[in-house]
């Protein structure tokens, strides 16, 4: 059997829960540490009042803060968080009265972490308190314990400069948790994993296991009437006992980052262990025994709950239940939308990353939401109101905390529930018009019918683009550049109709991807031909940081034709080609593997003994079969807009998050060789380029500076480029070589993530300064188009041109 266990100094915090984990009291009054007093997110758990019933939902306090991502903690009539104040440069521990919101002390930590590679600026970790002092992990690695009663530093620990202990890209960012006088905190450094101090004094009493950490934090439980704490490092979930610190047992995981152990009933925890899956374990003294692994609850920063017997979380943007047994989905819901879960009185507790809060009674049948309040609002805290932290709950109070602030929220039995925002449908006049028409039909098909007789999908009305999706659904969204990744709209349905429409102002020329997701399955639009399959996101709209599995297939649009008449959409065979693809291979040493290789000649090739110019298409596949680039390229020589050149793509792809390595060595010692060697190519360097577009643009990059001296020109469709790249291009935009001509394009609706903090479009901007203040030549270039091939291509001519000017 598996029980949670905490050793607080509260007499409040004892009690027993039916299921069989060791809980806290009927009404708990503090929330100690980043999952709460039982370390699994539940609060109130015999509050019967809660328990069943209507609820209502009253903000009585919200207060700006700095930002930052670190949750709340609250200790008696203190609430205690981290923040960043930017214009200071200074981060701070501080702590806040529970009654008024108002700040009591605040602690400086050290200077402010700034938001990079797709984060906001701030502390990730939460601390912990256990009514005497509070304590807290800065993102540079000071571990410090404050005192309660006026932030004064009791004890605190370099653990960069003492232990060696490594951070990641983000900063430190694991959760210390006190437990039976001990706190306990994942470190990351050269001799373990996970490290005790004393709590009072600091002293180092233990440390475990040998891993990297991120964002973890321990987690207390019983094994058979053992104590024992999990950890789960960046490779290896750990059994140690938390008094001596001794490793019971160790087990490789899926090498995600963030993983918190969540205790399941009948000696079961759940890891989200796996970018795309996750797994659940049964515990024993002397190990663990995988009980099942899946894909349902996959993609998520979500840590799950339990509520109504079902193991809940969001999976990608879904809300998910999953039988804690069998792992087999009960269901799945988009609505509330994606967002972080704790349970009250047993109910589902939802923070949406959107700053509004829900609470509902989960069963086998679904999710039923009870009552809901918009708590942060866009722009009244600088953030637009996101919320990144978990929910905190004491007593009937929740405790939410976005990014530059935190809220007070009662819960009472009651009946009221106020609205949330969400973004409304916009729609043309006429448009307007024609759905009072259908409401007031009797014959409502054939309004539809008629009024969309002869029409293009989506429909499009002067400003206004109406997405269109007609079917015998429940539920469809749609997804687009438009909206960011990881971003859907969800459609309404015409009341009695199959009919679900979703419609947005567009008051730009714009060429724009978009998917249905009807009833969670990704559906093209039935009634138009234009596809195409994404170089950039797959399943739901996930980026592709990483090789997918499957790829994921878009309808487009053109709104005000915004395409250059030899950017031509219609694939063109080989055999109706001017020029001819040669198809070969290069066996790679520095890659070790076998590169496939599309090389175009241009018309009469082999009828001359001329030397051409080359661009080398890095992430070529995608180019050809997604960007038209060799029926464009064919076209502009066909017209002499560009001279005749010879083309090579490489079909070779570039995922940020698995590097690139080698692929400058295999580019300058045998790509370049190769092609030299084998075909008539000028030796000049004016007449050579590269090309690419989004991770592959940053590919053409890294591969063509070392080289200047041999290719002259970079062509950048969405230069894609996270700040963890941004020293990389620095070291390569000052190497002391030829300088090259480099063409940066970007779109209006580029490559984002609104709720993550990340945009493409502005580190476009931000590496050709770089390239710029290294002296090389760049023009940069804004479009109203969207990112991937089917809106790069509407650039191609421009793009070629600068390549291969005359």
């Amino acid at each position: 059997m598996i029980t949670n266990t905490s050793q607080l100094t509260r007499p409040c915090l004892v009690g027993f829960f039916a299921c069989g984990l060791l809980a806290v009291a009927s009404v708990a009054d503090d929330w100690p540490s980043l999952r709460g007093p039982q370390h699994d997110g539940s609060a109130a758990i015999d509050d019967a009042e809660l328990a069943s019933g209507p609820l209502q939902l009253k903000v009585v306090w919200k207060h700006p803060v700095g930002s930052g991502y670190s949750g709340v903690v609250k200790s008696g009539g203190l609430l205690v968080s981290a923040m960043a104040d930017v214009e200071a440069d200074q981060e701070y521990v501080f702590a806040m009265s529970t009654e008024t919101g108002e700040t009591l002390w605040k602690t400086p930590t050290g200077k402010v972490m700034i938001g990079a590679n797709g984060s906001f600026d701030g502390p990730v970790a939460t601390p912990a308190a256990d009514g005497v002092r509070a304590y807290h992990l800065s993102p540079h690695g000071i571990l410090a314990a404050y005192a309660l009663e006026d932030g004064s530093v009791v004890w605190q620990h370099d653990l960069k400069k003492e232990y060696s202990a490594a951070s990641n890209i983000y900063g430190f960012g694991a959760s210390p948790i006190v437990h039976a006088g001990m706190l306990i905190l994942p470190v990351g450094s050269d001799d373990s994993a996970v490290m005790g101090f004393d709590a009072a004094t600091g002293e180092v009493k233990w440390k475990a296991g040998k891993d990297g950490v991120a964002f973890q934090s321990a987690v207390p439980v019983q094994v058979d009437g053992k104590s024992v704490v999990l950890v789960a490092g960046n490779t290896t979930l750990f059994a140690i006992d938390p008094t001596e610190g001794k490793v019971i047992w160790s087990r490789p995981h899926g090498g995600a980052s963030a993983v918190l152990p969540v205790p399941l009933p009948g000696s079961g925890m759940f890891i989200n262990d796996m970018r795309d899956g996750s797994t659940s374990l049964d515990l024993q003294t002397d190990g663990a025994t995988e009980r099942w692994s899946g894909r349902n609850i996959r993609n998520s920063y979500c840590v799950p709950v339990i509520s109504g017997g079902l193991l809940c979380s969001y999976s990608s943007r879904f809300l998910v239940a999953v039988d804690p047994e069998t792992g087999d989905q009960q269901w799945r819901t988009r609505s509330p939308s994606n967002g972080f879960l704790a349970t009250v009185a047993g109910r589902l507790v939802v923070a949406t990353i959107d700053g509004s809060l829900h609470i509902g009674d989960v069963s086998e049948d679904g999710y039923d939401e009870v009552t809901k309040v918009q708590v942060f609002e866009k722009g009244d805290d600088g953030t637009d109101g996101l919320m990144w932290a978990l929910p905190s709950i004491a007593g009937r109070s929740i405790y939410l905390r976005s990014l530059g602030a935190i809220a007070r929220i009662d819960i009472q039995p009651g009946t009221r529930a106020e609205s949330v925002a969400a973004e409304a449908s916009q729609v043309s006049p006429g448009f307007a018009t024609f759905l009072k028409t259908v409401d007031a039909s009797d014959n409502k098909q054939a309004v539809i019918d008629s009024y969309l007789k002869g029409k293009s999908l989506p429909l499009i009305e002067g400003d206004f683009v109406h997405f269109i999706l007609q079917g015998d659904y429940t539920d469809v969204a749609v997804a687009s550049e438009l909206f960011g990744m990881r971003q859907e709209r969800v459609m309404q349905r015409v009341d009695g109709t199959k009919l679900f429409y979703f419609g947005v102002r567009i008051p730009d020329a714009t060429r724009l991807s978009y998917v249905f997701y009807a009833d969670y399955q990704p559906v093209l639009d039935p009634v138009s031909d234009r596809h195409v399959t994404s170089s950039l996101v797959a399943g739901e709209m996930e980026p592709i940081f990483r090789k997918a599995k499957s790829s994921l297939e878009l309808s487009w649009f053109d709104k005000g034709n915004v395409v250059d008449e030899a950017a031509i959409d219609v694939d063109v065979s080989s055999d109706k080609l001017a020029g001819s693809i040669v198809e070969t291979q290069l066996q790679s040493d520095e890659l070790n593997q076998t590169v496939d290789l599309s090389i175009y000649l241009p018309p009469n090739y082999s009828q001359t003994e001329d030397r051409y110019p080359v661009v080398f298409v890095h992430d070529g596949k995608s180019g050809m079969q997604s960007g038209n680039q060799v029926a464009i390229i064919d076209r502009l020589i066909q017209s002499k807009t560009v001279r005749p050149a010879v083309v090579v793509f490489i079909d070779k792809r570039f995922y940020p998050m698995q590097g690139a390595k080698g692929y400058a060595e295999f580019f300058a010692k045998e790509l370049i060789p190769m092609i030299d060697r084998e075909y008539r190519i000028s030796a000049d360097r004016k007449d050579r380029a590269s090309l690419s577009g989004g991770f592959g643009a940053s590919l053409a990059l890294m591969a063509t500076l070392p080289v200047s001296d041999q290719i002259g020109a970079v062509g950048c469709h969405s230069l894609f480029a996270f700040e963890m790249m941004h020293p990389m291009f620095q070291q390569l935009a000052q190497l002391p070589n030829e300088r090259c001509r480099v063409l940066v394009q970007r779109s209006r609706y580029e490559f984002r993530n609104p709720s993550e903090n990340w945009n493409m479009g502005l580190q476009a901007v931000n590496v050709a300064k770089i390239l710029a203040d290294g002296g090389h030549d760049v023009t940069t270039e804004a479009t109203a188009t969207g990112s991937d091939w089917v809106s790069w291509r509407t650039q191609s001519p421009r793009m070629w041109k600068f390549l291969l000017e005359q």
